[in-house]
């Protein structure tokens, strides 16, 4: 731990940092503030000035691993030149994301409305960055000739739209709040196959 005279921002970043950690091991549910500020050797009274509450702090561990997500998928798509397989592997590596988050207790199989505020515009706001990310395979492919469409940000969204639609369905009447290795496998054989035809539709003239 550094020094109290750390700048602000640095021990914030550890906060969550430690948070993070803490939250993978033992589940944000079990975790208490107590137990977060013991680890880094700081007072509650310190961690209460950083973060009011454990729901602001849950927020911040997960915009920080949002924020590592996208930062991963825009370097793939970069990458990647062929927008067809970008739109493959963001489908994909979303679905990575997602059986991540929910094994580590991060969210539910839910809606929004099973989040306090603070988390679901946290959601809210990661959905419109995705939203711009398939936007920009989707433009790249409309330059290249291979998609044809009218307006990428509702393409866009009717994508997402998809896969959350089939993780919806797949997680109905489901009390596991965790994804085993062949649930995994299954549920990317349909995002895989929707992900497919979703491509074919938009390489479809007339």
């Amino acid at each position: 731990m550094k020094k109290e005279s750390e700048p602000k921002e640095d021990k914030r970043s550890l906060i969550i940092n430690a948070a993070q950690k803490l939250f993978g091991i033992y589940g944000a549910e079990k975790t208490t503030m107590r137990e977060i500020a013991d680890d880094l050797h700081l007072s509650k009274a310190s961690l209460y000035y950083y973060f009011p509450d454990k729901e602001n702090l849950y927020r911040a561990v997960l915009e920080k691993e949002q924020a590592e997500f996208l930062k991963t998928l825009e370097k793939d798509i970069t990458d990647n030149p062929d927008p067809q397989e970008s739109l493959r592997r963001y489908a994909l590596n979303r679905l990575s994301y997602f059986k991540y988050l929910v094994n580590l207790g991060r969210i539910g199989s839910g809606s929004f409305s099973d989040y306090q505020p603070l988390i679901a515009n946290s959601f809210y706001v990661f959905r419109e960055k995705e939203k711009v990310i398939v936007m920009e395979i989707l433009e790249k492919g409309k330059k290249s000739g291979q998609f044809i469409m009218h307006d990428s940000y509702d393409t866009s969204s009717l994508f997402l739209e998809i896969l959350r639609g089939l993780r919806s369905v797949f997680f109905n009447n489901r009390k596991s709040a965790s994804i085993n290795d062949e649930e995994y496998r299954e549920l990317k054989k349909r995002i895989t196959a929707a992900t497919d035809i979703f491509i074919k539709g938009l390489m479809y003239k007339e």
